[in-house]
């Protein structure tokens, strides 16, 4: 036990261990704005075939729940009696279509990447599901 050094990570003047940051990281390459809305969804597919998600063209439809206040369901079903919808889901649809419908281009285009995402997320849950049931 005499052998081991202990005090090599110590700073010699107050005593306590010295951090270790690790290798300096570097930047090869800077990406503009420019250079990636160029690109279209098929060029990334093409560039990377392995990512299986990109790919999918399965959606899965399940029913879920939204948890609204009492106030929101309210004005939801007083739409619907003014003649506005049939059912509460085609309301929430058409209310959502049309904040949809006001989004900016670069808002829109975020918008759709994350219901891709969110897609794929409850395609692979219904996947892992299945799976499962095997």
């Amino acid at each position: 036990m005499a052998l081991l050094d202990h005090d090599k990570n110590k700073s010699k003047t107050t005593g306590k261990k010295l951090l270790t940051r690790g290798p300096r990281i570097e930047v090869n390459s800077q990406v503009n704005r420019s250079d990636i809305e160029k690109t279209t969804p098929s060029e990334v597919v093409k560039e990377n075939p392995t990512n299986n998600l990109a790919t999918l063209s399965t959606t899965i439809t399940e029913p879920v729940n939204i948890r609204v206040d009492n106030h929101i369901r309210n004005r939801i079903a007083a739409l619907i009696t003014m003649g506005h919808s049939d059912t509460q889901k085609e309301m929430v649809e058409t209310l959502v279509n049309l904040f949809i419908e006001g989004l900016e281009k670069s808002e829109l285009k975020r918008f759709e990447d994350l219901v891709d995402i969110y897609e794929q997320k409850d395609y692979m849950k219904h996947q892992k599901k299945n799976n499962k049931r095997k």
